[in-house]
């Protein structure tokens, strides 16, 4: 049986003055489904992330989260959705001056929950990540590259979302440390249902986590399937893309010295 859409992107476009950034994007997102978004650096990717969480509103187009138009919601619906998504950012995001489980206890901390359950409730999702409780008490400055990432993640799903965007999970990791990473992904979606929307320029993390990747390119989805079909794709724009090669129809601009 299929399952039901959790997203539904309509024709969604946005526009800063003269400059379009998204062109008619169109895409439906399946419950526990992981959704992978890649292209270059100004394709519009980040701007499309902030449309779906309602920072940034689309100049036209709709956009459905479980059925519901999210595109003008006012700011009492805006929170109550917000409440849904969790966030890992690219690098970690964490405060300096609050230890790891405040960071992860966050968002329960701003809610009112005491300290001691808002604490436990911390460490459980520290576990979750595989950390040990031992860290809760660390400065964020005590961590490695990897442990901020895991500890960033436990905050994302503090608040069990029912959807998280992962902004670059991979990126200033080496390559055992990001296979950690992509499997907490996985296992994510598998233990808790997630439904995920993943922006990432490594093709190796996109090839494990996602049920479906599509290429954005000048605003607009090229194409979209499954990691499988994009590996075989003969659009020559994902071709040269997704095996990094400087030979084909994206150009890249060289400062001359």
């Amino acid at each position: 049986m299929s399952q039901p859409n959790k997203i539904e992107l309509r024709r969604v476009s946005k526009s800063f003055g003269s400059k379009t950034v998204l062109e008619s994007i169109t895409a439906d997102i399946k419950q526990g489904e992981t959704f992978t978004i890649i292209g270059g650096s100004g394709s519009g990717k980040s701007v499309l992330l902030k449309c779906i969480l309602g920072l940034m509103e689309p100049t036209s187009g709709t956009i459905r989260i479980d059925g519901e138009d999210t595109t003008h919601l006012s700011n009492k619906d805006r929170m109550k959705l917000m409440h849904k998504f969790g966030m890992l950012f690219q690098f970690g995001a964490l405060f300096d001056s609050m230890s790891i489980w405040e960071n992860v206890a966050f968002s329960l901390l701003e809610q009112g929950v005491k300290r001691h359950e808002a604490k436990d409730i911390a460490i459980s999702k520290l576990a979750l990540v595989g950390l040990s409780p031992d860290v809760a008490k660390l400065a964020p400055s005590e961590l490695s590259g990897g442990m901020k990432k895991r500890a960033g993640l436990a905050r994302a799903i503090c608040t069990e979302p029912e959807i998280m965007f992962y902004d670059e999970p991979t990126t200033g990791l080496d390559p055992i440390t990001s296979d950690v990473i992509n499997d907490l992904i996985l296992q994510l979606q598998a233990d808790l249902g997630i439904t995920s929307i993943v922006i990432t320029h490594n093709m190796q993390s996109a090839y494990k986590i996602s049920n479906k990747i599509t290429m954005l390119y000048e605003g607009r989805f090229l194409e979209t399937g499954t990691p499988e079909e994009i590996q075989k794709s003969d659009n020559p724009y994902v071709a040269q893309f997704i095996n990094g090669s400087a030979r084909g129809p994206i150009k890249m601009a060289v400062k001359q010295r």
